[in-house]
Parts: C-alpha cells; sequence; structure tokens
C-alpha cells in the first residue's frame, strides 16, 4: 500500500474519494456523500451509547454496515458495487493489520521489559 494511504502510526488512513474510485455521477456522488454521513452519525451514536459490552457493539455496527452497503447498492451499478466492496475490504484489511502491529509491538515491548527485570 502506498505510505500516503497508510499515514503515521496512529492516524487515521485519510478518507476514501469514492468520486474517482467509482466514477460517480454527480447524482451518485450526492448520494453517497448522505449515506456516508448518516453512516457515520449512527457509528458515532452506538459508540456513545455503549453498554460496554464489546460483542453487542460490534454486533450493531456490522448491522449498520450492511444497512449502508444496501443503500449503496441501489445507487451504483454492479462493476461500481463490486469495487465499492473491494475497497472496503482493502481499508479492513489495513485497519487489521495495524491492530494487529500494535499488538505485536506491545508484546516486543513486554518481552524487553521482562528480559531488562522489569514486570
Amino acid at each position: 500500500m502506498a505510505a500516503s494511504a497508510q499515514g503515521k502510526m496512529g492516524e487515521r488512513p485519510e478518507p476514501i474519494d469514492w468520486v474517482k474510485k467509482l466514477d460517480l455521477t454527480l447524482a451518485q456522488n450526492k448520494q453517497m456523500a448522505e449515506i456516508q454521513e448518516n453512516f457515520r452519525a449512527e457509528i458515532m451514536a452506538i459508540r456513545g451509547n455503549s453498554s460496554g459490552d464489546p460483542m453487542e457493539m460490534m454486533i450493531l455496527m456490522q448491522d449498520k454496515q450492511k444497512q449502508r452497503d444496501k443503500r449503496v447498492k441501489s445507487i451504483l451499478s454492479k462493476k461500481q458495487f463490486k469495487k465499492y466492496k473491494k475497497e472496503l475490504k482493502s481499508l479492513q484489511d489495513e485497519r487489521r493489520w495495524r491492530l494487529k502491529d500494535r499488538g505485536m509491538g506491545k508484546r516486543n515491548r513486554m518481552e524487553g521489559q521482562r528480559k531488562r527485570g522489569g514486570r
């Protein structure tokens, strides 16, 4: 992946430019922006009203993702939707990689502390 897409450690990646990636029409762009904004608001509400149960939160977020994807599918061509899903998968894979990388870093730091007589 390009360094610019990854950003620095701990930073959020740049938002995906759906107009370029999917060659959206003006009408599609307007609808897509509305769908994404509603999705972000719903996700923020879930995070804000969370009971603290990570499984419950994950299920709610997955449900919102399915709703969003259904709405997106209704405005895109089959070819555009295929690209859309591929781009989302790539973004998810990148997030998983960064989380895994952070975890590995923590384990390595803990091992180093043990070797030096720390924790």
